[in-house]
């Protein structure tokens, strides 16, 4: 694990200690919780733009694409794979 060194608004370290109270972390362990929550939520957008594909969000999170399939439905991201996709993938298999 590497170990940064950053500038931390006051409303950020406010944010910190209150997630790190109400479920009994020490700051460390809440600040890595948060900072994981939000890169989660920053794929996901991207995602949902389009900007990623399930495969490139699941590589960067780490995780599976069942995982990756559930944390997007938790969050209420629906596929990013439109009709015209799926007919252009259905075309490109011999018949």
């Amino acid at each position: 694990m590497k170990v940064k060194s950053i500038r931390m608004p006051e409303e950020i370290d406010k944010a910190i200690e209150y997630v790190a109270r109400s479920e009994k972390l020490e700051k460390t362990n809440s600040l890595r919780k948060l900072t994981r929550m939000g890169f989660e939520v920053y794929v996901a957008k991207a995602y949902e733009r389009g900007k990623l594909n399930l495969r490139e969000a699941a590589d960067l999170l780490n995780l599976t694409l069942m995982e990756t399939i559930d944390l997007l439905g938790e969050m209420g991201i629906k596929g990013n794979i439109r009709a015209k996709d799926v007919m252009e993938a259905l075309q490109a298999f011999p018949s």
